[in-house]
């Protein structure tokens, strides 16, 4: 039975990180699962490896160490493993449980590629609103964001193109924005470029790898964070490449001057944010007014306070606003929180202004690039402060509430 048990642990595991849970939840989960299986269950999490010990009451242990594939997140698997892994109780539950694990890692995506492909197209546009542009280069960016995704599917299904990935697809976006304004003029290359390729950019990592140093959980979260500002790193290469290519090659036509699109256009752009986020995350369909709605909770909350206070006072405020939402509605109607959270803190994440760090040190302009850096660095911290101050607090009235409610029906 240990056997068995340690295998099925580890599959449970791999298939949670793969799926996007962090090191610290998946490590909480195991032992949870451990306790009520009756036996000490110790897991280790990093990015790219897991450990699993089982001790019994003999105080025997018996270990498995896998290497971990690279995640890919898919909202949709992850409620189901959370949720089979909640109606877990006993060890005779076992047999079923390997069986769900098995019919749930084999479900297809709830979103095809193609779909995915027409969603780079309208989250490129928006985001490119959100970045200050106007209807040319929102029309440029989303073209682009279509070619992004479209290649990032096609090159994602060749695992030996993996390492260079990302400097390809930023040089092909950087090259096609520029290519682009032969057509229709714009008058900053750069937005365009960024929107194209937000679908890459690990702010939402970068923030993760925080909690988790936050979290106690050091290697996981240094070497997620190292990976991030690698990824940050090639892309700026590849942006760079397609940029002088772009540059010396083609007589680029750019407009003289950047006409925005009223204020009002950034709540639609917002809600499209969310439409295209449950897309790119895998979620299910019946999520969709709950990621909108996350992501205009979080952006009214950080706009709001930060004109009153401060942008970094902003992004504390939205990210305990948005975690502490995920706790209530899943409270409230029994759906898994995660579905406010994450499209919430995706909208707040800092990963374009780190980019824009990154580009200028690349430029030679040290000052603004620093600066640029600092801020994400801040902004992030304020994130996770925000975030696991929410989760305390809620966790520790929710339990009270589950406590109470067991004493009355007990009595």
């Amino acid at each position: 039975m240990t056997e068995r048990l340690i295998n099925f642990l580890a599959d449970l595991a791999q298939a949670m990180h793969v799926s996007g849970a962090n090191a610290h939840e998946l490590e909480r989960h195991i032992h949870a699962l451990g306790r009520r299986f009756g036996v000490e269950a110790h897991c280790f999490a990093l990015p790219t490896m897991l450990t699993i010990t089982l001790e019994d009451d003999d105080r025997a242990q018996r270990s498995k160490l896998l290497r971990l594939p690279n995640y890919d997140f898919n909202m949709a698997r992850l409620i189901a493993l959370k949720d089979m892994v909640r109606r877990l109780s006993s060890l005779d539950q076992l047999p079923e449980a390997v069986a769900t694990l098995g019919a749930i890692m084999a479900q297809p995506s709830p979103w095809k590629p193609w779909q995915m492909v027409l969603s780079g197209l309208a989250l490129s546009a928006g985001i490119a609103v959100l970045l200050g542009g106007g209807l040319p280069e929102m029309a440029v960016a989303g073209l682009n964001g279509l070619l992004f995704v479209l290649a990032y599917v096609y090159l994602a299904a060749r695992p030996g193109l993996a390492p260079v990935m990302p400097v390809l697809l930023c040089a092909l976006a950087a090259l096609l924005a520029y290519a682009f304004t032969l057509i229709v003029p714009v008058t900053s290359p750069f937005v365009v470029i960024l929107a194209s390729i937000v679908l890459l950019l690990p702010g939402f990592t970068i923030t993760i790898a925080m909690t988790e140093l936050a979290t106690g959980n050091l290697l996981a979260g240094t070497g997620r964070l190292a990976g991030a500002f690698i990824l940050m790193l090639l892309m700026g290469a590849g942006v760079a490449i397609g940029t002088t290519l772009g540059t010396e090659w083609l007589p680029v036509r750019l407009l003289p001057g950047l006409e925005k699109l009223p204020d009002w256009t950034l709540w639609p752009a917002i809600a499209l944010l969310g439409a295209t986020l449950m897309v790119f995350l895998q979620a299910p369909l019946r999520a969709l007014h709950v990621m909108m709605g996350a992501c205009l909770l979080a952006f009214a909350v950080s706009s709001s306070v930060g004109a009153w206070l401060t942008p970094v006072a902003g992004a504390f405020t939205a990210a305990f606003s948005v975690a502490l939402a995920g706790h209530l509605y899943q409270r409230f109607s029994g759906e898994p929180g995660i579905l406010v959270q994450i499209p919430g803190l995706i909208t707040l994440v800092p990963g374009s202004v780190g980019f824009r760090g990154l580009h200028a040190l690349m430029e030679q302009d040290n000052l603004a690039g620093i600066s640029t850096i600092t801020s994400m660095a801040v902004t992030g911290v304020a994130l996770v402060i925000g975030t696991l101050l929410a989760n305390s607090l809620a966790l520790s009235r929710f339990a009270r509430g589950a406590r109470s409610e067991l004493e009355e029906e007990s009595a």
